[in-house]
């Protein structure tokens, strides 16, 4: 038996247990198919030796990255397990530290990213397409880059561009707070950063509904990023400071159906838990289907990173 698992999350199975019920059983929507069915949380949000490194002669590398990402992953969920104990809106700076790294690292090792990612490299490349495992490396490689080796060395006493990333920086000038829904109701996705709104400065040139879509506005010109931390934990991201009074966990919860790229996920019993949640959630999911032909570039129909 190998010494590692071949199950790549993308999505940590840790977040995904926080929506799951003590089973770690979720209900999985689809966004492209249409259907709906029940999984586990070790099932949900990976790829086979989707982390991987493949060198040229040597054996390929399934730990080094996901051992890394851990790391980030587990200083984030303490942070939200502080979250959970203090029971208030604010957040302390070490805690927004914290999961604006994990942030950062979900939406670099977006599959949906890197599969536009290579799609344009792909088209640049006149005819000499890389192998899938050539590209996923190269792809890591930004990931590492931009993510994981700015985290290792965020506290070291090192040039400060080799401890930078543009979305953590990006996050740290807008304000923060929590989202406790007293009877919970709150769902997941495989895209956990849910971009939101317009504010750049031009005027939009997408209908404004599109841009609750994660599409469109840049991170500049966005709005607000919402975050689904738990069943009963969101995070809100915010320019305007008052913006996160006028937000609940339905508008949450469109936010994050229309940022998916793969599926939406809740505990097997949310639906008679929240039949009202429940029934805006059967017609979400087709606006999604009827928008998302339009920025997802035949995702998860052609091929999936």
């Amino acid at each position: 038996m190998p010494d590692h698992p071949k199950k790549h999350h993308f999505v940590p199975q840790l977040l995904l247990r926080r929506f799951a019920d003590p089973a770690e059983r979720l209900i999985v929507h689809r966004v492209m198919a249409q259907k709906q069915y029940q999984a586990s949380v070790t099932n949900v949000g990976h790829r086979n030796f989707g982390h991987t490194l493949y060198r040229p002669g040597r054996a390929p590398d399934h730990t080094t990255l996901e051992a890394a990402m851990s790391q980030i992953e587990g200083d984030a969920m303490a942070a939200i397990r502080t979250l959970d104990a203090a029971r208030s809106r604010a957040l302390r700076g070490d805690a927004c530290e914290a999961l604006a790294w994990l942030l950062a690292l979900q939406w670099q090792r977006s599959r949906f990213l890197m599969y536009v990612v290579a799609r344009e490299v792909d088209t640049e490349s006149q005819g000499q397409q890389a192998s899938q495992e050539e590209m996923q490396t190269s792809l890591l490689g930004l990931l590492d880059s931009y993510v994981i080796s700015p985290w290792t060395m965020r506290h070291e006493d090192v040039c400060p561009k080799e401890r930078w990333n543009y979305l953590v920086s990006l996050l740290a000038s807008m304000h923060w707070s929590c989202y406790r829904p007293r009877a919970g109701g709150l769902l997941v996705g495989d895209n956990v950063v849910c971009f939101s709104g317009y504010v750049g400065s031009d005027p939009p040139s997408l209908p404004p509904g599109v841009y609750d879509h994660g599409v469109g506005a840049g991170l500049h010109e966005c709005k607000r990023i919402t975050v689904p931390l738990g069943d009963s934990l969101a995070l809100l991201i915010c320019r305007d400071p008052d913006e996160a009074r006028r937000l609940d966990t339905a508008v949450l919860n469109r936010f994050t159906v229309f940022n998916s790229r793969e599926f939406v996920a809740h505990s097997p019993g949310w639906a008679a838990a929240h039949p009202r949640l429940a029934h805006e959630l059967s017609t979400w999911p087709e606006i999604q289907h009827m928008i998302a032909p339009a920025f997802l570039q035949d995702y998860g129909i052609s091929g999936v990173m």
